[in-house]
């Protein structure tokens, strides 16, 4: 019964929070992998990894269309001027399908933004 009730537990603890239930200044593990395109000559790939940790900085709402920025620090951010083009990521389990806009700017700020109206729903947060 013991065993039963530290599991429970434990998978209560690693399931993703709603976008709605993230707090600033909370730290959070990224439940799914993607990757965003980098701005500049080289074109290449940033690849943010499942596991990886971000500190929630800012939620921002942008009323006048209907979304909300969440500004995170990017904790395993390559390098201080890294910075990708917006991507339409999908996020993992949802039904329907919930996608977010995601990019990283300069100084390892990654940013996600979603639409109101999805704000319930499950987030790539743990």
């Amino acid at each position: 019964m013991r065993l039963f009730i530290l599991l429970l537990f434990v998978s209560l603890n690693v399931m993703a929070v709603e976008w709605n239930d993230l707090e600033v200044s909370s730290e959070y593990k990224i439940n799914q992998s993607f990757p965003l395109r980098q701005l500049g000559p080289n074109s290449s790939y940033l690849d943010i990894m499942e596991g990886e940790k971000f500190k929630l900085n800012d939620i921002i709402g942008l009323d006048s269309i209907n979304v909300v920025l969440f500004e995170l620090e990017y904790k395993n951010c390559p390098g201080q001027a890294i910075k990708t083009d917006m991507e339409i990521i999908a996020v993992k389990n949802t039904s329907p399908v919930v996608e977010v806009g995601a990019q990283v700017e300069e100084n390892c700020k990654f940013q996600v933004f979603i639409e109101n109206k999805d704000l319930m729903s499950e987030s790539f947060f743990e």
